[in-house]
């Protein structure tokens, strides 16, 4: 059932873009374009927590599971090019972040998203190299373009008359004189037929087809970033994905767990602000368990490395954490209380 359905995937893939080429050699499917276009999701004050759904676009049931990309190519299919590879690649990592994953280069090996003759590790640094690439040209035509002109005022405004310094009156320009047109002759007549038809035959059109734009056939990537980390890179679609998740998930999948602790109970005091539910590491990136928790807490507290941040607990038992730069014992015991306890009361 597995095979069936993984088969079914891939070859639905292959007609898409056999179809994307036939329409134009790449170009840009504006209907394809409209489905996957999302707005992408608030960053700042009132973004929502780890466990939120929010945070993210679809859920586990819109992302390619490693079975289902990672199968052979049909029978009759061939192998497919570095385009269309690449076009797979960044398509898969918009339905993993959709469902609030990251990418991992190794993970194309496993789904065969890897050219033939190629090794998995150059064609990890060659997806890089290609976003690297596109992130320049990005930047370069954003200073390229030109500044809005500024007009500067050339006499003195907003002052009463009486109160202006003496002005030179501008000069007004002399009308210049009406020139009498000159009689239409026969030599003139034809000239000017002769010209005409001269203007024409540049601006008709050619038979020749016009050469195709290279940048249209590449895959489009504007919304792909690259998170680096010590032994590999992770990639997710800041469409599907906010920053704020998955910075949280790179931490997560770096398994640096104080970092993230202290990042994520400060960014919460500042950004929102409020405290941060002990409860919401239990969830989607971090899934760490209570004694995970607890321990986590006592390792950061003995540190003594971070002074700034502190625990408070509501009135039912919940545990919080917060930032002493940011939020204040008494308001953070009160945003604590009514976020477990206050608000269920108006609801």
């Amino acid at each position: 059932m597995v095979d069936e359905e993984a088969r079914r995937i891939r070859e639905e893939v292959i007609r898409a873009l056999a179809e994307e080429e036939a329409r134009g050699g790449g170009d840009a499917d504006p209907a394809a374009d409209a489905e996957l276009a999302k707005t992408p999701a608030g960053q700042g004050a009132g973004a929502p927590l780890p466990n939120d759904p929010g945070m993210v676009e679809g859920g586990p049931e819109a992302a390619f599971d490693t079975d289902s990309v990672g199968c052979a190519p049909a029978p009759g299919t061939g192998a497919l090019t570095e385009r269309e590879l690449l076009a797979a690649i960044f398509e898969d990592v918009r339905a993993q972040s959709a469902a609030g994953r990251l990418v991992e280069p190794t993970r194309w090996a496993e789904a065969g998203l890897v050219p033939e003759g190629q090794t998995a590790e150059d064609w990890e640094m060659l997806v890089y190299e290609y976003l690297e690439e596109r992130e320049a040209e990005r930047a370069g035509q954003e200073v390229l373009e030109p500044a809005a002109p500024v007009r500067t005022a050339t006499r003195t405004v907003g002052v009463p008359r009486m109160l202006r310094a003496e002005e030179p009156e501008e000069a007004e320009e002399p009308e210049e004189a009406a020139v009498p047109e000159e009689p239409e002759t026969l030599e003139t007549a034809v000239e000017v037929e002769a010209s005409d038809e001269a203007e024409s035959a540049e601006t008709a059109p050619t038979d020749d087809p016009a050469p195709s734009d290279e940048a249209s056939e590449e895959p489009p990537c504007d919304d792909i970033v690259a998170l680096v980390g010590k032994h590999s890179y992770y990639l997710y679609s800041a469409d599907r994905m906010t920053d704020a998740y998955a910075r949280w998930s790179f931490l997560a999948n770096e398994d640096d767990r104080v970092l993230t602790f202290v990042e994520c109970v400060r960014d919460e005091s500042k950004k929102y602000p409020r405290p941060m539910e002990a409860a919401s590491l239990s969830n989607e990136p971090f899934n760490l368990s209570r004694e995970e928790i607890d321990e986590l807490w006592q390792t950061v507290r003995d540190s003594g490395a971070y002074p700034d941040l502190d625990t408070v607990t509501a009135s039912n038992g919940d545990v919080y954490y917060f930032s002493t730069e940011y939020l204040t014992p008494a308001y953070a015991a009160s945003l604590a209380e009514w976020s477990s306890v206050e608000r269920g009361m108006f609801l």
